[in-house]
């Protein structure tokens, strides 16, 4: 069997990473990528912000049907790290997603990101907050309709007081570690759930079944890969029983329990 080039096995390393294929991790290394960081504080905020958020909404898919808490349960599939990462998400999760990231006022307390717009394209959806941005891709605008539908639902269900609002900024301590931890995510993928927050002043990421603490920790040192940021890391042992039977009789309205996003191109997004 040939041996593989380089790139290639650079390529392969990357994908550990990001979850990429081929197709979208060759180009990047052999164009000196390995695995960029954000390039500005305002890049950093909103993709810390984001990762946090992608952590709570990925609890609300775990209770939908098969609600399970043993299975896998994340909201990115992939991540194409970049000057605007690409993010591929799962089925189902945009809607979650969504809840967690556009700004909302609740209990009198602003929550997720102020400011935060959206531009449609054709096949993908962008996220913006004039300085900074993230795709979305596969999210048409059929799909991203479906996701503002289970926002509103959320609203009502939850008694939102207003579609505005949004958190402070301030209050995402080392956002440089969120963002490098959201770029390197699919470290994470077998594990049943990833918590990723910051705790005073730093970063805490736990999970259940899936890598060693050993595993991930020899990733985030990988001399090309990996990130100098400094997180607290805690495995915790995989669900020994899944949900009680209760939470799989909840009655999710039947079009977000069975929506799936739009196909993607292996390419990732056209935006024009």
């Amino acid at each position: 069997m040939a041996r593989l080039s380089t790139t290639d096995q650079l390529a392969d390393l990357r994908r550990a990473y990001t979850g990429e294929n081929l197709s979208q991790a060759v180009p990047a290394v052999r164009d000196g990528a390995p695995l960029p960081a954000a390039g500005t504080g305002a890049q950093r905020r909103l993709e810390a912000r984001t990762l946090v958020a992608a952590c709570t909404a990925a609890s609300v898919l775990q209770l939908m049907p098969p609600a399970s808490i043993v299975r896998p349960c994340h909201v990115f599939r992939t991540v194409e790290p970049g000057e605007t990462p690409k993010l591929h998400l799962n089925d189902r999760a945009l809607g979650p997603l969504l809840f967690e990231l556009l700004p909302r006022t609740e209990g009198g307390f602003g929550i997720g990101v102020a400011g935060l717009r959206h531009q449609q394209y054709r096949r993908s959806s962008e996220l913006t907050t004039g300085d900074a941005a993230i795709v979305l891709v596969g999210v048409d605008e059929d799909a991203w309709d479906l996701g503002m539908r289970y926002v509103r639902w959320m609203h009502e269900f939850r008694g939102v007081e207003y579609t505005d609002g949004g958190g402070n900024d301030d209050d995402i301590a080392d956002a440089a570690t969120g963002s490098a931890l959201l770029r390197r995510v699919h470290l994470w993928h077998d594990a049943s759930w990833l918590r990723a927050l910051p705790l005073d002043g730093a970063w805490f990421a736990e999970w259940a079944g899936g890598p060693s603490e050993a595993e991930v920790r020899e990733r985030l040192g990988h001399p090309e890969f990996g990130t100098s940021a400094q997180v607290s890391l805690r495995r915790l042992d995989p669900p020994a029983e899944d949900v009680e039977e209760g939470l799989r009789t909840y009655p999710w309205p039947e079009e977000f329990v069975s929506a799936v996003t739009a196909a993607e191109p292996d390419q990732g997004p056209d935006r024009r």
